[in-house]
């Protein structure tokens, strides 16, 4: 059974045990964000709450020993990043469920509303981390230019090994928190710790940035990647042959494909997949716009309307209809 603050006895970490849902309520809205809280069955709340703040990151392990219910609203200034440490968490984001195991990790994203229910067996861990901290890392060290809102797409984990990675993060900041609490009180050394937590939330958790992230973020990639992306970008064409990619830019399909997993992280058919996606998502939130969502996504390159709506359901979480009504209410 894995343990992260609460077996650590670490220096500064405060911990709440208490039957009282009134003091629960509280703790956590001033640790994690403001919310509602209800017991979904009758019995006496049995709740443990361990605490720690690095830097302006709060790390937060809670249970509650009962049954319960809460609908939140996550502060506009932070991302919440849940992960499960035993039982099962259901949680409601963006329209849809998202069960939370032991093997899986969901982001919140700041000002949307999430529901959660935890029975009496679940542990849950919680970072809250500054939208700022996220912000900073894609102007500062990818030199990605913010030009809307940074937004995490539930249940879309760019790799299966991020779950196991950021528990193992955690794990090794709440030992070398109870080892050395003195060097690792240092505000330098916190700031880099959560330069490395937005760089690997950012890096493999498909966000409004992802595309941008893999331009900017990846100049090491081989020429014949980086010149088969410019292609791509320049393209309008939604039936783009990789094969004829391939040959443009003077190697295999094979090698094609290997470069833009190992630099990319997707597939050269996932790659085109995803930035016709974000030059749809991008046209439909433009308040200039006054296009239909088929004159945009033939602007877009996209020719197959129905399949593309639902590619755009599954990264977005609603159709593309939705998104325009939402920011042009005339449509």
């Amino acid at each position: 059974m894995l343990s992260l603050l609460s077996q650590s006895n670490i220096p500064g970490m405060q911990s709440l045990v208490s039957q009282q849902a009134d003091v629960v309520h509280d703790t956590l809205s001033r640790r994690l964000s403001n919310h509602k809280l209800a017991c979904r069955r009758p019995g006496p709340m049995d709740a443990r709450i361990y605490s720690l703040e690095l830097a302006a990151i709060q790390l937060v392990e809670l249970s509650y020993g009962v049954d319960v219910e809460v609908e939140a609203d996550v502060s506009p200034d932070h991302f919440l990043v849940h992960i499960g440490l035993e039982g099962e968490t259901q949680m409601w984001a963006g329209g849809k469920s998202h069960p939370l195991g032991t093997d899986a990790l969901m982001v919140s994203n700041p000002g949307a509303p999430l529901r959660v229910q935890m029975t009496g067996e679940c542990r849950h861990f919680a970072v809250r981390m500054p939208v700022s901290l996220c912000t900073d890392y894609l102007t500062r060290h990818l030199n990605v230019p913010l030009n809307r809102p940074l937004e995490f797409y539930a249940g879309r984990e760019g790799s299966r090994e991020l779950p196991v990675v950021w528990r193992g993060m955690m794990a090794h900041l709440c030992e070398q928190l109870r080892l050395a609490p003195t060097m690792m009180g240092h505000r330098r050394i916190q700031r880099h710790y959560g330069t490395l937590l937005a760089e690997i939330l950012l890096g493999n958790y498909c966000n409004s940035y992802s595309e941008q992230i893999a331009i900017h973020g990846n100049d090491i990639s081989p020429r014949h990647v980086r010149r088969a992306r410019d292609i791509i970008h320049a393209s309008k064409d939604d039936t783009i042959s990789i094969a004829d990619l391939a040959q443009r830019v003077g190697v295999s399909v094979r090698s094609l494909q290997n470069g833009f997993r190992q630099f990319l992280g997707v597939t050269p058919l996932e790659y085109v997949r995803r930035h016709r996606l974000e030059q749809l998502h991008r046209a439909l939130m433009d308040e200039q716009s006054r296009s239909s969502v088929t004159e945009l996504m033939l602007e877009c390159g996209i020719v197959n309307f129905g399949r593309y709506a639902q590619y755009y359901r599954q990264q977005y979480g609603c159709l593309p209809s939705e998104t325009l009504r939402r920011h042009h209410p005339s449509h």
